[in-house]
Order: C-alpha cells, then structure tokens, then sequence
C-alpha cells in the first residue's frame, strides 16, 4: 500500500523535480529585450500616424470639394428654382420681415401685419 500513487505527495518535496527549470534573463538580456520592443513600438505608432495623416489630407479635400460645391450651388440655386407664374399674376407676396405686399391692378401697397 506503500506504493499507491495516492501517497505519493510526500516523495518529492525533498528531491529534484521533473519539471525544467525556467532561466531567468540577466538584466543586460531584459534591456535588449525591453528596448527591441520599444523600437518595434515607435515604428508601428509612426506608421499609424502617417497613415492617419493621409487619411485627415483626404478628407480636408473632401470637404472642401463639398464646401465648392455647395456654394456654387447655393449662389445659382435662386434663379434656377424659379417657377413661371402660369397666370401671370399675383395677388400677395409675403416677405421675411413678414411685411406683405399685395398687388391690385397694377399697383402695390404695403401692409405690416
């Protein structure tokens, strides 16, 4: 009963193990270490920066291309988004400074509400 792998626990508290023993870098090693992957760091975080730059000159061409384009069109859009009066006349206009402006017969008058 000596040789039950249940009573085994006591065995190899006092012998060598089996296990392979870690090596402990020397400090010369963990600097080497330590400064190889700062340098692998920086690059990687340089290439990500001039990626984000590229990509930030991108779209301040982008906007200012739709900048150009909206203010070509809102400088034209006036004339062009006139529609003809089919009758030919008109009876009120209503201004902004919610003054109207009525028309009879050839005439204007003015009336602030």
């Amino acid at each position: 009963w000596q040789n039950h792998h249940g009573n085994q626990f006591n065995r190899d508290q006092g012998g060598p193990s089996n296990r392979p023993q870690q090596q402990v870098p020397s400090p010369y090693e963990r600097t080497i270490k330590l400064e190889e992957t700062l340098a692998q760091f920086m690059q990687v975080s340089m290439s990500n920066q001039k990626s984000m730059e590229s990509s930030i000159k991108n779209l301040e061409v982008q906007v200012g291309q739709l900048a150009k384009q909206l203010a070509d069109r809102s400088s034209g859009s006036f004339t062009r988004n006139i529609e003809k009066n089919s009758k030919e006349e008109c009876k009120a206009v209503m201004a902004r400074s919610r003054m109207e402006i009525q028309v009879d017969e050839g005439r204007a008058e003015e009336k602030v509400e």
